[in-house]
């Protein structure tokens, strides 16, 4: 073949625009990894799930043009190209399989922000919760018997119940939080002792799921340091208007989700047949529905102190509630310990499927459009009254 000075300039171009390719495809994955680990941990999933696929298919485009530019160079000159179409083939490969893998990760560590009783613990928009070590100090209540429960299920009820510890340890400092921003906003003394009463109540939560978890396992765990809570100055509580910041919070992570968390509770309680474990059931139930009706006090009051900033709040943050990740019964990271349990004795002991969490999900979604429907239409008719 004969090379002539025109395409072996052609060729030459398209060997570095290929190489150039291959280089930004390169410098795209490390980026692309910092988004999927931000959004793991973020609420904000269906935002970073975006850039995340834009980032993959950019990916992806750059390996496609890094693939046909070879081509054109090994045409052009009649020889090399060859690694360029491997590593254009690689990329693309790597990009698609990595978007597949990556999605579905960050869709299941929504299973791993839920899970549990109590509020959420949001610094900066993260949602927080300590982590685990050998200790007793957080450990106090009755114990459970597990009978000869097999030891798969036994470690499947350890695990449960220690997730439920450290998010009910988490809603400590969550309504810590609110009573903070309920002093800055200047709130009634009502709110805010309802606040720290919540919060002692938490306190109880997780030491008896700490205590539910021992009596299943034989041995007993407790929280690490909290370092990133030192960040949560005044100026770090909220982004924003605190007055819609407790609006729009108080109805997602309150009115919905303890309301639901007092509906799974219960029936947890319901089927459960073993009594310490049942008491502990019924105990959250009662409790986190109080917690749910602080959150309706709130928004209450709320309104009644600025109804044309608040009102719209609430509307918006109404809408976007179908968009709340749910709360599943097994988190992500404790899944494959919950399959090799025996699901009957899971049963037996309070652990209701997945299956049953959704419906009560949905019913909870509907019981909380309906409320906040009449708490506008109530607010609207004293306003004229």
């Amino acid at each position: 073949m004969e090379i002539t000075a025109d395409s072996e300039r052609r060729g030459k171009e398209a060997l570095r625009t290929g190489k150039i390719c291959l280089l930004v495809a390169l410098v795209v994955v490390p980026v692309n990894f910092g988004v999927w680990l931000a959004g793991i941990e973020s609420r904000e999933k269906e935002l970073f799930l975006l850039l995340f696929s834009g980032l993959a298919v950019a990916q992806l485009g750059l390996g496609v043009m890094a693939v046909i530019s070879a081509v054109i160079a090994r045409r052009a000159l009649g020889s090399g190209g060859v690694g360029g179409i491997i590593g254009g083939v690689l990329m693309a490969l790597a990009a698609a399989c990595g978007w597949v893998l990556g999605a579905l990760g960050m869709a299941l560590s929504v299973g791993g922000l839920g899970g549990a009783w109590g509020r959420p613990l949001r610094i900066r928009g993260r949602q927080l919760h300590p982590e685990l070590r050998e200790g007793a100090d957080w450990t106090r209540g009755d114990r459970p018997d597990p009978g000869d429960m097999d030891l798969a299920t036994r470690r499947a009820l350890e695990a449960l119940w220690l997730h439920d510890a450290q998010k009910e340890h988490a809603s400590v400092p969550a309504f810590s939080r609110i009573s903070w921003l309920l002093a800055a906003v200047g709130a009634p003394a009502d709110l805010t002792e309802w606040a720290h009463r919540a919060a002692i109540e938490e306190i109880e939560h997780t030491r008896l799921c700490f205590a539910l978890a021992a009596g299943y396992a034989g041995r007993s765990h407790t929280v690490e340091p909290m370092p990133e809570l030192l960040l949560a100055d005044g100026l770090s509580l909220t982004r924003g208007d605190p007055l819609i910041t407790l609006a729009v919070e108080s109805l997602g992570d309150g009115c919905q989700l303890e309301d639901y968390n007092a509906d799974v509770a219960a029936e947890c309680a319901r089927v459960c047949q073993e009594p310490v474990t049942r008491r502990v059931l019924e105990q959250i139930a009662r409790e986190e529905r109080s917690h749910a009706e602080f959150s309706w006090a709130l928004c209450a009051w709320l309104l009644e102190r600025d109804r044309p900033r608040i009102e719209p709040s609430l509307l918006d943050a109404l809408e976007r509630l179908a968009r709340y990740p749910r709360p599943t019964a097994v988190s992500g990271d404790k899944l494959r310990l919950v399959q090799a349990a025996d699901p009957a004795q899971l049963l037996a002991h309070g652990r209701l499927p997945d299956a049953r969490w959704a419906e009560l999900w949905e019913r909870r979604l509907v019981a909380t459009r309906r409320r906040v429907e009449a708490l506008l239409a109530g607010q609207s008719a004293r306003r004229c009254a």
